[in-house]
């Protein structure tokens, strides 16, 4: 699952480990999403969350988190939204292909989808995975059960 997560996503993940923007961080981190940006998005945010992010343990895992963030190039400035920032998400969304974009930036969310990229909230994203995860965890459990004769 492809995914491009606003900076508001990483900044909430600090405050509660179990919230669903920390869950996604961690998803990424273990290598179940795949999340994406274009270069100058990643800078920017490393740079502004070493500034805001005071707790050193937090900030180490954001930096295995943009370990793992895939770098995505940007060919097409788009102007969809009014904040330019935005636009950059949603840029970094349409080169990857990102089957979700992950904010809470209502401007964005009231997008509602950009071509196949649905812009969802963390606890929308974090339903929907959990949906497509079950689902696959419970076909290995009925062929478990069907290969022990249970």
């Amino acid at each position: 699952m492809k995914v491009v997560i606003d900076t508001n996503i990483l900044i909430s993940g600090a405050s509660d480990e179990n919230s669903r923007a920390f869950k996604i961080i961690n998803e990424v981190i273990e290598g179940r999403v795949e999340a994406f940006a274009n270069y100058q998005t990643i800078g920017e945010n490393r740079q502004m969350l070493r500034k805001l992010v005071k707790d050193r343990e937090y900030r180490e895992l954001l930096e295995r988190f943009f370990d793992n963030v895939q770098e995505v190039r940007v060919f097409k400035k788009l102007h969809v939204v009014s904040d330019p920032e935005d636009n950059k998400l949603i840029e970094s969304a349409a080169a990857s292909g990102a089957d979700y974009l992950i904010t809470q930036d209502t401007a964005v969310l009231d997008l509602e989808k950009y071509n196949k990229t649905q812009i969802v909230t963390p606890d929308e994203f974090w339903a929907k995975y959990k949906a497509d995860s079950s689902g696959d965890d419970s076909a290995w459990g009925d062929w478990g059960k069907m290969l022990l004769g249970g």
